[in-house]
Formats: C-alpha cells, sequence, structure tokens
C-alpha cells in the first residue's frame, strides 16, 4: 500500500511493482466503465482495448515546444528543452490527452551524464500533486524511480508538467508507465 505522502522507489524494489501494477489495474477498470461494452484484450488487442509501454508521442498534444520527440540516445524518445535556469519551467502544458487513451505515469527517469533537474511538479485531470523532489534518485546506480503515488491522466483530461532545472539546455529526462489505449490508438506507427 503506498504512503500518505509521496515518496521515490528504486525500480528494483518491489513495492515499485505492486503499487505500478495496482496503478494499472485500476486504469484498466475505469477504461472498461468509461469504454462499455469494449474489454481489455492484453497487449495484443485484436479487438477492445490494450496496454503498451508510455511513449513521448502519447504526451505531443499535452506538449509545449519544449518536448522534441526522437534521438539516438534517448529511453523512448524523450528529450525536454529546458529555457531558463533555476526556474520551474512548464514541459507539458495545460493540454488534453487523445479522447483514446490513459496514460499511467508510474515513474520517472534522466538518463544526463549530470542530471539536474531537482523538482517536479505535475498537476492531472484538476488534481495539484506535491513537488517531487528528484536529488535522491541521482545517487543510485540507474537515474529511474517510481513514483509511490502513480499519476492515472484520463481521455482527454489535462496534465501540466513544470520542472526546475539548475541549468537551461536540453535534457533526457521523461517518464516510465503505461498507454491503456483503444487499438486503434495502440496500431498507430510511431
Amino acid at each position: 500500500m503506498p504512503l500518505n505522502y509521496p515518496v521515490l522507489y528504486k525500480t528494483q524494489d518491489v513495492k515499485g511493482d505492486a503499487i505500478v501494477a495496482q496503478a494499472v489495474q485500476l486504469a484498466i477498470a475505469d477504461a472498461e466503465a468509461l469504454w462499455q461494452p469494449e474489454k481489455f484484450d492484453g497487449v495484443y488487442p485484436v479487438k477492445g482495448f490494450g496496454i503498451r509501454r508510455l511513449l513521448a508521442r502519447d504526451f505531443e498534444g499535452a506538449a509545449t515546444s519544449s518536448l522534441h520527440i526522437g534521438g539516438s540516445t534517448s529511453m523512448c524518445g524523450w528529450y525536454f528543452s529546458i529555457s531558463a535556469a533555476s526556474t520551474w519551467e512548464s514541459i507539458i502544458s495545460n493540454g488534453t490527452l487523445s479522447d483514446s487513451a490513459y496514460a499511467v505515469i508510474t515513474g520517472l527517469f534522466n538518463y544526463d551524464a549530470t542530471p539536474d533537474i531537482r523538482k517536479m511538479k505535475i498537476t492531472a485531470d484538476g488534481i495539484e500533486y506535491p513537488i517531487t523532489p528528484l536529488d535522491e534518485m541521482y545517487g543510485w546506480d540507474i537515474a529511474t524511480a517510481y513514483l509511490s503515488h502513480p499519476v492515472i491522466v484520463r481521455p482527454e483530461k489535462a496534465i501540466t508538467i513544470e520542472v526546475k532545472a539548475d541549468n537551461s539546455g536540453l535534457k533526457s529526462f521523461g517518464f516510465l508507465g503505461y498507454t491503456i489505449a483503444k487499438r486503434s490508438y495502440l496500431i498507430g506507427k510511431l
């Protein structure tokens, strides 16, 4: 069971795995209610809806110009441009996801050689989540972490993600999680 306050878990921590599984099951149950009579059909849905890894392109409709999709060294193709050092900056603006997809944000990663994004704040579907300090994650062998309280963004709901970094420039920073979506959305070309 998640703690009542936000923390980060190492991605190798079994507590994090249970929290991720619970968030995915909650989103699937919500999708079945929203998209009735369609049912969850797994990883390769033939009908209904399914699941895949969260990709940067899932936020294209909600992104500011700071999101750069692609690149040869980025996991999932995530890159964000930070224009001003030591100030809060929106990397994903107040926009909405597709009407055919949920985003389940279960964690984050920073693959910069010298990670300097220090804090993150998420507002999703009108809910403001507490500021998450990220420094602890940078002391681990891998700069990836699960959120103790995953964020589920329903179809057509707004999301804003702000970060505060020490330096401006291009950051290899992104999100771990899943996309639960209708088959037509999942089979679209990347």
